[in-house]
């Protein structure tokens, strides 16, 4: 009995003890539990293989809008360029106007800024995006346009209301209150863009100086004090910004 027992815990029975003829009994597993794991073993692989995937996949997502976000595919800045666009500022202003030209490679398509001020001062703030194409662009959102623009100026927008329309000596534009968080801290601003379809579109940023916020008539003065140079007039700066008509003497005092 002792070797029986021995012979059960070691997998088997002792040959002296089996009888002639004796086969012993195999215990079959059930074909259905077979295929049972057989199928739970399939799905786990492909599981594991479709994971793999979508893991690989969204790598390579991040990877690609990672390498768009750095690639010269979104404009190079060219100091050789022309500006577009001028700015006279407002009596009082003391400092010059900086412009940013830049182009894409190949297809002679510009994205400029020209800017008065500083994001994170207490003056007077004023930015023109200038964005030029070959045919008529697709306009994204004014909301997307300044986030756009925010980001640039290592800024981002908090709040931001819905756009309104505005007619300017210069054409109509939608605007909307804007509150910038930047290296200053949060500001007051407005955002706006030209609502006419041309071959360049004109978006943009205005902060009023401490105590002096802008409204949509102190916009508007801001806007008439642009010209376009002959570059912005062969990009289509001209049909967007109506062409350039003299300042109404209504925007005296305006700016506050």
């Amino acid at each position: 009995m002792e070797r029986v027992a021995i012979g059960g815990i070691l997998g088997g029975v002792p040959e002296d003890l089996v009888r002639p003829g004796f086969e012993p009994r195999r215990v079959r597993t059930p074909q259905w539990l077979v295929w049972t794991s057989l199928s739970l073993s399939d799905l786990a692989l492909a599981g594991v293989a479709l994971l793999l995937f979508i893991q690989g996949h969204d790598r390579a997502l991040v990877a690609a809008a990672a390498t768009a976000s750095r690639s010269p595919v979104a404009f190079v800045e060219d100091q050789h360029l022309a500006p577009m666009l001028s700015f006279d500022p407002p009596e009082g202003g003391r400092v010059p106007a900086r412009y940013q030209a830049r182009i894409r490679q190949g297809t002679g398509q510009r994205s400029d800024a020209l800017t008065y001020g500083e994001i994170g001062g207490d003056g007077l703030f004023f930015r023109v995006a200038v964005h030029t194409a070959v045919t008529t662009p697709a306009a994204a959102s004014l909301f997307v346009e300044l986030a756009k623009q925010s980001a640039e100026l290592d800024a981002a927008v908090v709040r931001a209301t819905s756009p309104e329309p505005y007619e300017t000596s210069r054409g109509p534009v939608e605007w909307a209150d804007v509150i910038l968080s930047g290296p200053g801290g949060e500001r007051s601003c407005l955002g706006f863009r030209f609502a006419r379809g041309a071959r360049a579109e004109l978006a943009g940023l205005a902060c009023g100086a401490h105590a002096s916020p802008v409204g949509p008539a102190a916009l508007g003065c801001l806007i008439d004090r642009l010209s376009t140079t002959r570059e912005g007039k062969e990009a289509g700066l001209g049909e967007a910004l109506n062409g350039d008509p003299p300042r109404p003497a209504a925007c005296r005092g305006v700016m506050g």
